[in-house]
């Protein structure tokens, strides 16, 4: 039985692992990620948009991470933001299917600054492919049954303070704890979806190149801190370039270019330095945005998410 609980206590470490990079995606480009991060995101933007991002972390290691997101954001009336968003994700035997609705309210504080208020509503499906699993002890019989939520309801909720130079978020993904059918995971470990925190902004280095720093941290209770760091400069031509650091984890590059007024390409590379390097040595994310309705009347937010 000891070692069975230890079985099922990796389980549970692996599964909120899981939550924190996968259900509330890690993404180098998080620019494409506002809604993911935040239900205050919904409608900051001076246009609306539909992006798409696919990731795919730890190449040639097996049961590597993959995860791919389709999301809208659009702002519908002068105060108010409406977000859909429809993700899928795989970590090893762990599969999720996402999909969630966020709404914003956006108030002027005064001719630069607002405070955006938001939350979301989600519904969701998390599978754990225990059969699948190789085990020390041969027809162990936790181990003989996949774990399923079923379809479950959840919610969560964020603020937005911004103004076209400055942001700062906080939030939590996720208010309700996962729980699964037929297995108690919550005596090892905490299944709700933490908070996370980030800020950045716009800094005019030249008439024609702007630097656009942010820092995105995540913390879930008996988790490591997750921190992640872009630098991003912005040429007037439209193009992306610049680095990112996930604290004692990865280091990258990122790129992207605005084919025209509508469309966006992005890709990031990333390599491990943690001693994940010794069996994988590349992880990939590629990004389309479509934007429309340019509402030029409206704030125009940072360019971190527009």
């Amino acid at each position: 039985m000891k070692k069975t609980n230890c079985i099922i206590a990796a389980l549970g470490i692996v599964m909120a692992s899981f939550q924190v990079l996968g259900q509330d995606p890690n993404y180098r480009q998080n620019q494409f990620n506002a809604l993911m991060l935040n239900p205050a995101q919904a409608g900051a933007n001076s246009y609306s948009d539909i992006s798409t991002l696919a990731n795919a972390q730890w190449g040639g290691f097996k049961g590597a991470p993959r995860t791919m997101t389709l999301s809208g954001n659009f702002n519908i009336l002068k105060n108010f933001g409406l977000g859909v968003s429809l993700l899928q994700d795989e970590l090893g035997p762990v599969s999720n299917t996402q999909f969630a609705i966020s709404g914003a309210y956006h108030l002027k504080l005064n001719d630069k600054w607002r405070l955006s208020l938001g939350i979301r509503g989600i519904a969701g499906n998390l599978n754990v492919n225990l059969t699948e699993l190789n085990t020390t002890v041969p027809m162990d019989p936790d181990m003989l049954t996949n774990l399923t939520t079923g379809l479950t309801f959840n919610g969560g909720w964020g603020a937005l303070l911004y103004h076209k130079n400055f942001y700062l978020g906080v939030a939590q993904p996720r208010v309700a704890q996962t729980i699964f059918k037929n297995r108690v995971t919550n005596l090892y470990v905490d299944a709700k979806g933490g908070y996370l925190g980030y800020i950045g902004g716009n800094f005019k280095l030249s008439p024609t190149v702007q630097f656009r720093p942010n820092v995105v941290a995540r913390y879930m209770k008996n988790l490591p801190w997750t921190v992640d760091m872009n630098a991003i400069f912005t040429h007037k031509i439209g193009l992306d370039f610049g680095v990112s650091y996930q604290l004692k984890s990865a280091v990258g590059a990122i790129v992207g270019y605005d084919i025209n007024s509508r469309f966006y390409l992005g890709y990031s590379y990333t390599f491990p330095t943690s001693r994940l390097n010794q069996v994988t040595v590349q992880s990939h994310e590629i990004a389309l945005r479509y934007r429309f309705n340019n509402n030029t009347s409206r704030c125009q937010g940072p360019r971190f998410f527009n």
